[in-house]
Parts: C-alpha cells; sequence; structure tokens
C-alpha cells in the first residue's frame, strides 16, 4: 500500500462535512479542519478512509455526537471529548451532528512532541490503536483558545518566519493537549470476541519482533493459528492483509529512525535484520513509492528545520 500524501486526507475530511473550514502549512506536515463556522447541528455525511503510516488522526468534540467505527470497532465521540487515532488504522465516519475541530499530523511533529512527555510510556501501540478521553470543560476552552490563536494566524497576509511561527504555534497546541492527557481521562473500550483477543496479541507480538521477522508464518505460528486465518482476522479489523500490516509497522519504525536521523540507512537495514541495504532500498520504495535517501532528504529533522533553511 503506497503512502498518500495529505491532500487525499484533505479530501477525505472535507467529504464528510463539506462545509469544514481548513489550511494547512509547512509543506503540509500538518492539516486543520474545524466546521465551528456552520450553523446548529452541522451534519457530516458517512465516509471511510484507509490510514498509512505517515499521518496522526486527533480530533476534539465541542457539542454533539460524532459516531464513527476504528478498525472494527463503534465509537460514540461526544462533547468534551478527544480521539486519537495512529496510523494504518480504517476510519468509518458515520452520519454526525456535531461540532469539532480535527488534526491531522505527519509522524515527524508527533515524534517531536511524545519524545518530551509521557504518552510513550503510556501507550503500548504507536501504530494500529487509538485513545478516546474525556477532558474537562476548563481544559477544552484552553486547546479552543489555542486552536484560535492559530486559525487568526493562518487569515493574515504573509510575513517573513511566517512558516516558524506556524510551525511553533501547532507544537504548543500539541503540548498543551498532551499535558491533559492522564490514565484517567481515558474512556476503554472492550472486545471480548476471540478474534479480537488473537488480534490485540499479534500487535503485541509484532511490536516486539517487527525488526527480525516480517513474515506472516512466523506470526500465524506463534499464536498457533492458520497464516489463513490470521489474515482474515486482520482484516476484518484494519482492512489490510496481515502482510501489509507486517509491512506498514515495519515502515512506520523505520520512519521513525530516518526522521531522527539517529543512524546511516546501512545501519537501520542490518538493524531490522534485512539481507542487504540494496534489497532494504527496494522493500521501502515498494511500500513507500520513494527511496530511503530521497525520504531522509525532504524528511528528517535536518530538512524540517526551519531557522537553517530559511524559509522566507
Amino acid at each position: 500500500m503506497k503512502d498518500r500524501d495529505v491532500t487525499d486526507f484533505n479530501k477525505w475530511i472535507t467529504k464528510g462535512c463539506p462545509k469544514a473550514t481548513y489550511f494547512s502549512s509547512f509543506e503540509d506536515k500538518y492539516l486543520v479542519v474545524d466546521n465551528l463556522d456552520e450553523k446548529e447541528d452541522p451534519l457530516i455525511s458517512p465516509c471511510e478512509a484507509s490510514y498509512n503510516s505517515e499521518y496522526f488522526y486527533m480530533l476534539i468534540v465541542l457539542r454533539g455526537t460524532l459516531h464513527i467505527v476504528i478498525g472494527g470497532t463503534e465509537i460514540e465521540v461526544k462533547a468534551n471529548e478527544y480521539l486519537s487515532v495512529r496510523p494504518c488504522m480504517t476510519i468509518k465516519l458515520q452520519e454526525s451532528r456535531c461540532f469539532y475541530v480535527s488534526l491531522i499530523a505527519r509522524n515527524c511533529l508527533m515524534t517531536d512532541i511524545l519524545e518530551h512527555s509521557t504518552l510513550c510510556k503510556m501507550n503500548k501501540f504507536h501504530a494500529f490503536s487509538f485513545s478516546h478521553l474525556r477532558f474537562d470543560p476548563e481544559q477544552i476552552n484552553a486547546l479552543l483558545h489555542c486552536y484560535r490563536t492559530i486559525k487568526n494566524e493562518h487569515m493574515r497576509d504573509h510575513y517573513p518566519m511566517m512558516e516558524m511561527v506556524h510551525r511553533a504555534y501547532i507544537t504548543a497546541f500539541l503540548a498543551k493537549l498532551c499535558s491533559f492527557i492522564q490514565p484517567t481521562t481515558y474512556i476503554p473500550h472492550t472486545n471480548n470476541s476471540k478474534q479480537y483477543s488473537v488480534f490485540t496479541k499479534f500487535l503485541d507480538i509484532l511490536s516486539n519482533d517487527h525488526k527480525q521477522e516480517r513474515s506472516v508464518q512466523y506470526y500465524a505460528k506463534t499464536l498457533k493459528i492458520t497464516p489463513k486465518y490470521l489474515s482474515t482476522i486482520v482484516h476484518n479489523f484494519t482492512g489490510l492483509s496481515a502482510s501489509q500490516v507486517i509491512d506498514n509497522y515495519v515502515i512506520y519504525a523505520v520512519k521513525q529512525m530516518l526522521y531522527a536521523n539517529d543512524c546511516n540507512i546501512k545501519t537501520i537495514s542490518e538493524d531490522f535484520h534485512f539481507p542487504s541495504q540494496s534489497f532494504f532500498g527496494r522493500y521501502f520504495k515498494r511500500i513507500t513509492g520513494m527511496s530511503p535517501n530521497k525520504y531522509v532528504k525532504e524528511n528528517n529533522r535536518k530538512s524540517l528545520n526551519f531557522m537553517s533553511k530559511n524559509r522566507m
């Protein structure tokens, strides 16, 4: 499955709410959408999207209820509630009436924020998962104040260093949001089906073994089921085959390392137990549509440093 750019998410989110206001910044590293300018009871129409290994989706409902299905789990997001969907999940919006603010952000932005918070420890999976939380009205108002500052900034005429200011504001918004997330704010969602139990065990094993193992046969054998049955279960919850889920998890982890620029491509290839650097390059390009070198050039910390690149 090839990565799609943020433009595709533009089309998806605005399909559900065509009158929504949206804007993006610094080379489409984030997209913000809201329907706050609509009249009472804005309608959100049904639509569906499959996620990839590049974006986080975050949404805050201010009034009303959003009906959504994430990986086969039906969720109602009500007023003063926050929903975060990690990469690689299938999302289905059902007909809803609510006011909302949403943010679609590149992994690189979330990586920078998570490195300075406790969220990495609180969340077991960085992909193929979601979080549903409840905030108090005071916290929601604080987030809304930050959001309106961002929105007002986008309405201004272009000025020197504008891109850097945008990045600072959106980072501050994300940091404030993360500061409100505590274990007690989580809304639990349970699924007692046997298939869901197998699926979560698969993700658990995948999160531990993805650097060494990329075959469906390995994970099926570990779970003591057939590869066909594993693929059926995985497809039920993600819309993808087991092989696609494994590949996307690996690519997600690789991209995090390439962004952080912690080591070179050869070292990453060895760390993930690829037969050779060239094999790794073909694997990465088959899934993402670009070479590791091109990805590093366009997406590592240095390439996104607006101070050093003099973006004016």
